[in-house]
């Protein structure tokens, strides 16, 4: 944790994302799309809520930008969520799925891939799809969470089972839920998708992870690969019908199907 004093007053400020609040992680997510003097200070008077307008104008430029360094990390740093696991809006509590999806299921992360792509089209992008994938991904706990937690068949699965009606009227009511929130889910399905294709590249192509919390990567297709992944592997039977390959874990169709990939490439090598 860093500080600086003004008047003598101290005022602290986060050095690394896993010292932000969850309130001050929502609060600054708004302004780190592009990196400005403005969004700096909106950034600083953020984590510093006692600093005073008044103190503020008194600085000069130089001054000014020497408090503003003290954030420039933000901007550097790879966006790390793992310390945010739930948000509340409208009396409902969504809890936020593990980093890197690790008790997703298949379809939900095909599902958030295409409303990805329909949020950040480069032509027409939709607003609306950004609901949706925050409503895909966040979903309240499971109603027997506290029983099945003590069954050994238990999946590991806190959050509700997907369900994309449900999904699709949650979004309607996130519509008013803080733009703070809906980037850092956005962040923490970006982060998961670049774990992913570095992971699993012998099934994706390799992308190259930016720098630090940068605007969303602008995509190409309508990200409906992974929906025909799933149509693939049900019509193959390897996990039962399309509906239990949907709800199968995430990371266990993908390492079998980048295995099977691999192992294809090798023998038309050979």
């Amino acid at each position: 944790m860093l500080t600086f004093r003004l008047d003598g007053r101290p005022h602290p400020v986060p050095g690394s994302w896993d010292e932000l609040t969850p309130a001050q992680f929502f609060a600054a997510a708004p302004h780190l799309a592009s990196d400005s003097v403005a969004a700096r200070l909106a950034v600083l008077r953020a984590w510093c809520p006692r600093l005073r307008d008044k103190e503020v104008r008194r600085l000069t430029p130089d001054q000014l930008w020497d408090l503003c360094t003290m954030v420039s990390w933000a901007w550097t740093k790879e966006l790390d969520t793992k310390g945010i696991t739930e948000f509340t809006h409208r009396g409902r509590t969504y809890r936020l799925p593990e980093p890197n999806l690790l008790d997703a299921v298949a379809i939900e992360y095909a599902m958030a891939s295409v409303f990805f792509h329909q949020f950040a089209n480069p032509q027409r992008p939709q607003p609306l799809a950004l609901d949706q994938l925050v409503a895909t991904l966040c979903r309240p706990v499971r109603a027997d969470f506290k029983k099945v937690r003590e069954d050994p068949l238990w999946d590991g699965q806190t959050r509700e089972r997907y369900n994309g009606k449900l999904a699709e009227g949650r979004a309607q009511e996130l519509l008013d839920a803080p733009l703070g929130v809906k980037i850092v889910v956005l962040h923490h399905f970006l982060g998961a998708q670049r774990f992913i294709h570095r992971a699993y590249k012998d099934l994706f192509k390799k992308v190259e992870p930016p720098t630090g919390p940068a605007a969303p990567p602008k995509p190409r297709g309508d990200g409906t690969e992974m929906l025909q992944l799933l149509a693939d592997v049900a019509e193959r039977g390897l996990y039962g019908t399309y509906d239990q390959v949907a709800h199968t874990a995430l990371h266990t169709v993908l390492f079998n199907l980048a295995k099977q990939a691999r192992h294809r490439r090798e023998a038309e090598r050979q």
